[in-house]
């Protein structure tokens, strides 16, 4: 089914944490939006030359150019900034700018303003501004709760194998993959292991999931 490209999708930003948590639309739809992705590399010297390797990718930034117009209603410009200007300033709940979510239509970016530029572009009379021009950086934002959760979800709710090295013991194994030393028993009985104690290093083990023994 074809959309419908001749309706209106306006774009906002959702606050995602901090004191100030709020989404607020933009006034005008970006003219111009960019995303930028750089592909890392590290040199290495092989045989007296010298060749980049691939290491991977880095999350792109987010560039936009948003305008403010307030002619119509004959007021300053800087007070339909008010919600944009609580995207750079210090939050104490979160202790540096607040994490946000820039969203239009299938366009949805999380990040921190990094680069923040107010321009004004015409002014009344008597010299207050009427119409501004904003130019905003935004960085990725990773929230580290959910991906220390995710972490955790792979490290204990998945089957996989390790092998045993010197100095490592099964109880060990247990506290480190299931932060719970009395798994080492599940690890013995789906390793046919009677004696925790005598495990030749080299050994590989398989970690049944977590969710398999409750």
């Amino acid at each position: 089914m074809n959309k419908n490209i001749s309706k209106l999708v306006k774009a906002k930003f959702i606050i995602l944490e901090g004191k100030n948590k709020k989404e607020f639309f933009v006034q005008f739809n970006p003219p111009s939006l960019s995303l930028e992705q750089t592909n890392e590399f590290s040199e290495k010297q092989l045989t007296g030359l010298f060749a980049n390797q691939y290491t991977g990718t880095k999350k792109s930034d987010l560039s936009l150019e948003l305008l403010y117009d307030s002619t119509s209603k004959g007021n300053d410009v800087r007070e339909n900034l008010k919600d944009l200007d609580l995207l750079v300033k210090f939050d104490s709940e979160v202790h540096s700018p607040p994490p946000c979510q820039f969203k239009w239509n299938e366009i949805t970016y999380d990040g921190i303003v990094s680069s923040y530029k107010k321009e004004f572009t015409f002014f009344y009379a008597d010299g207050t501004p009427a119409r501004a021009k904003v130019n905003l950086v935004l960085k990725p934002y990773v929230d580290i709760e959910k991906i220390a959760k995710e972490a955790d979800k792979q490290s204990s709710d998945i089957s996989k194998k390790r092998v045993l090295i010197q100095g490592d013991t099964i109880f060990d194994m247990a506290y480190r993959e299931y932060k719970d030393i009395s798994m080492w028993r599940v690890i013995a009985q789906a390793n046919n292991i009677d004696d925790p104690l005598n495990i030749k290093y080299g050994t590989e083990l398989l970690l049944p999931s977590k969710d398999s023994n409750e």
